[in-house]
């Protein structure tokens, strides 16, 4: 009975281990992108025909990519 409990015991510490780190890293993620969206919006509004062109060009090469597994 008492190796039924450490094993629960432990099973939970590992669970409530592992939502800790999952929290920490869905904090860290949700902070990057909106980090990479603020430079990203600030990119586009500097530099808008830039935007367009990289745009353009990686429809291009998604196409090209899309074809040639035809």
């Amino acid at each position: 009975m008492k190796s039924e409990n450490r094993i629960s015991s432990t099973v939970s510490d590992i669970g409530e281990e592992a939502a800790e780190r999952f929290d920490d890293i869905q904090s860290s993620i949700t902070e990057s992108v909106a980090r990479i969206s603020s430079e990203a919006g600030t990119f586009i509004r500097e530099r808008p025909w830039t935007a367009v062109a990289v745009v353009a060009a990686v429809g291009i090469a998604l196409g090209m990519m899309m074809k040639s597994r035809d």
